[in-house]
């Protein structure tokens, strides 16, 4: 089973004069990660400053978090292997990372 890993920090909410604004960005990349989640792939979020012990377990995420620090975030990993850094890819470019075709899964025709 492919498993990804994706070494990020979730940005805080800004709070404006009209309330709460996330970022999009950021949504739609979780979105992406869900959707991975949806087609079968094990997708694991860590966030290095929370889990530092988390980042320690890989040696090219302590090595790009030193070499680059934050910069290189996200960093996502497919089956331990770094596979992008420090871009949030697109919903094809994930699925092209993990060896998958981007259609959505099939789902049951309620009958």
């Amino acid at each position: 089973m492919t498993t990804v890993t994706v070494f990020r920090h979730s940005p805080p909410p800004v709070i404006g004069v009209c309330g709460v604004v996330f970022d999009r960005a950021f949504e739609a990349f979780d979105q992406n990660l869900d959707w991975l989640e949806a087609i079968g792939i094990l997708v694991e979020r860590i966030d290095p400053q929370e889990q530092p012990e988390e980042a320690a377990r890989f040696e090219a995420v302590r090595d790009s978090l030193a070499r680059d620090g934050d910069r290189c975030l996200p960093l996502i990993l497919v089956d331990g292997s770094i596979v992008s850094s420090g871009i949030r890819p697109t919903r094809s470019h994930l699925a092209r990372l993990v060896g998958r075709s981007r259609r959505q899964p099939e789902l049951p025709v309620a009958g």
